[in-house]
């Protein structure tokens, strides 16, 4: 959109002087000068408000307005003193920052008055100071570098404070002189509306006429103007800008979405966490957008080292360290692995990263990184490192797609996990010894003076697990209370006693429900048992989880855990058809008939196909004997599935 147009009052001016001592008519300036007639009324007013030219009523509603002839000294003079207020007019008019507007309307100063000694001074609110932007060659020789003016306390800031122009014959002679030494007498100040001021200086007394004030005022009128058409294109712009950076910031993001997709879409045929890591690798580092991704976890010692990683400038380079010699410093990786936040570095020389990473970073052309936690519930698997090739490589948006990446990795390596685990053959299976009060049920066998047995758990909310035990030689009234008492129990119900045995729910707040780490992460807990302050956990793990990664895994359950034994198991007799085979050898023939009939029946559909009486007839047996047949089987099938189960 263009700037409409505009008329300087100059043109209005030049209309008069060109035929001096004519009186003119608004409509007759207007036509000559080719606007509106309300627009040369306006100019001419001011003009006549300004002293510039003279004005009286005609008629009963007309007013003419004309400017006394000069002599012909005068008159040249003029002549070319008001063509060079018109052409910086038309060059004001064309400024596009205050610092064009500053220089122009100096220059013209310059010309118009004939003082070496011109300035601008812009307004600086934080500060309450004049400060300058533009002053002549002349001055600078003359009198040095111009200064700042405070607006309380000197000449001109009172004349801007006050908005009126001031013109001072002998400046000695008032109050508030910046600087009693100075050889300036004479001095003009034009205030520039909330902009500034516009300056001429003299050492002669008495140096400004009433023609010199005339047309500086009118200088600075177009100067003023001419600042705010400046802020309106530098709004303009800034809007072009914003427009465009939105633009392309969606057009990134629209980009990255369709990687992220794309990403998601290629790991669902991925059957391992290796594979699963080295696909989001590859897919990042072969787009434009990024030039490498790495994917980090903690070893069992706690430092971040190196699982998988890929750079655009060589896929395979050996220079992307695989252990913690390039990464020991990369704080937002090990924050994100502890906290399971998302962590952006918008800036590789960020005091976060340690020199060693700064220079990884480099090497490989990145400015910028961003650590998304891989994680799936509470457990989190590691961090994915993104590179950027520019500083403030990450948008708000840009990272939230990654959050969102995250946590798609981490559900699908958890399921990869589960999956592995299930129909795997082999599984790598830990033990290990605890100690100290990390394990709820240490110090629970050690208040008890007897063995706890967590038998299973099953989560039951974000903030919560319920855990079934087992307490063996204990009197059961005591165990309730005992239990309940303990910080990382909520609440505890009995589900069954026998003897000095005693079984029951124990509901474990999240943060002390260690077990349930190790479970979230994909692994099986084999068993759970403590006696005597002593306790000691068994988990297996996917055959593709590497020991360290599983001990690594279970001290962050548990932190004082140390290792007894690892080994590498044969789980091969859980498949479908051992499955089959060990249900079918646990049921009776009773048993099995009743449930084999249920079940083509439809008694366990929903709705129903039969009813318990129905098929009890048809089996020629009392509806009580089915119940006990059915919940007999059912008990030994859930037995077999959850045999070595504790989830």
């Amino acid at each position: 959109m263009s700037e409409p147009s505009r008329v300087a009052a100059t043109a209005v001016l030049t209309v008069l002087t060109d035929d001096a001592g004519t009186p003119f008519t608004a409509p007759e300036v207007a036509e000559h000068v080719g606007c509106a007639r309300r627009t040369a009324h306006k100019k001419l007013t001011r003009l006549a408000d300004e002293g510039v030219v003279e004005t009286k009523k005609v008629g009963a509603r007309g007013r003419v307005w004309w400017h006394s002839p000069p002599t012909s000294d005068e008159r040249a003079g003029a002549r070319e003193r008001l063509r060079d207020l018109h052409d910086a007019s038309r060059r004001l008019m064309r400024a596009e920052t205050h610092e064009d507007v500053a220089d122009i309307a100096v220059t013209a100063a310059q010309r118009i008055l004939g003082l070496s000694l011109c300035g601008l001074w812009l307004y600086d609110p934080d500060r309450a100071m004049l400060d300058p932007v533009a002053w002549t060659d002349e001055g600078v020789e003359e009198y040095g570098e111009p200064p700042a003016f405070p607006v309380e306390g000197s000449l001109v800031g009172r004349a801007f404070d006050s908005g009126r122009y001031r013109v001072y014959d002998d400046i000695t002679t008032a109050q508030e002189v910046y600087d009693p030494e100075t050889s300036v007498r004479s001095e003009l100040v034009l205030p520039l509306g909330s902009y500034g001021v516009l300056n001429a200086s003299s050492p002669a007394v008495g140096a400004f006429d009433d023609v010199d004030v005339s047309l500086s005022r009118v200088l600075a009128a177009n100067a003023e103007t001419a600042l705010e058409r400046a802020d309106r294109l530098a709004a303009r712009r800034a809007r072009r800008r914003e427009l465009e950076r939105r633009r392309d910031e969606l057009e990134t993001l629209n980009r990255i979405n369709a990687l992220v997709e794309e990403t998601i879409g290629a790991l669902v045929g991925a059957a391992t966490r290796a594979e699963i890591e080295r696909t989001v690798c590859d897919s990042l580092a072969s787009s434009e957008l990024y030039v490498g991704a790495w994917v980090v976890e903690r070893d069992s010692a706690g430092r971040v080292v190196r699982r998988t990683g890929t750079t655009d400038a060589d896929p395979d380079s050996d220079s992307i360290p695989a252990t913690t010699e390039g990464l020991s410093g990369l704080t937002p990786a090990a924050t994100a692995i502890e906290e399971g936040t998302l962590q952006v570095v918008s800036h590789v020389d960020d005091d976060r990263l340690s020199s060693e990473a700064q220079e990884v970073a480099r090497d490989v052309g990145a400015e910028a990184c961003l650590v998304a936690p891989l994680a799936y519930a509470d457990t989190v698997f590691g961090a994915l490192l993104v590179f950027a090739p520019t500083p403030d490589g990450f948008s708000d948006r840009e990272a939230t797609a990654f959050e969102t990446l995250g946590r798609v990795v981490g559900f699908i390596t958890n399921a990869t996990n589960n999956r592995q685990l299930l129909l795997g053959t082999t599984a790598v299976e830990l033990r290990v010894a605890l100690d100290g009060t990390n394990a709820w049920f240490v110090p629970a066998a050690e208040r008890l003076d007897g063995r706890v047995t967590v038998e299973g758990l099953v989560p039951t909310g974000d903030d919560a697990l319920t855990e079934y035990v087992t307490v063996e030689d204990v009197t059961n009234d005591t165990v309730p209370a005992e239990l309940a008492a303990l910080p990382a129990i909520e609440r505890v119900s009995t589900l069954a006693t026998d003897g000095d045995q005693w079984f029951g729910e124990c509901t474990v707040r999240r943060d002390d429900a260690g077990l349930g780490s190790i479970a979230e992460y994909g692994a099986t807990v084999r068993t759970a048992t403590a006696t005597a302050g002593r306790g000691t956990v068994t988990a297996r793990f996917p055959a593709s989880t590497a020991p360290r990664e599983a001990m690594a895994v279970t001290r962050e359950a548990f932190p004082s855990a140390e290792l007894v034994a690892k080994r590498v198991v044969d789980v091969s007799d859980r498949s479908v058809t051992t499955v089959r085979q060990a249900v079918d050898d646990r049921l009776t023939d009773k048993q099995r008939a009743a449930m084999r009939a249920a079940f083509l029946a439809g008694y366990f559909d929903s709705p129903r196909g039969t009813t318990a009486r129905e098929l009890a007839e048809s089996l020629d047996i009392a509806p009580s004997t089915l119940h006990q047949h059915l919940q007999a089987a059912h008990r030994k099938l859930l037995t077999t599935v959850f045999d070595d189960l504790s989830v």
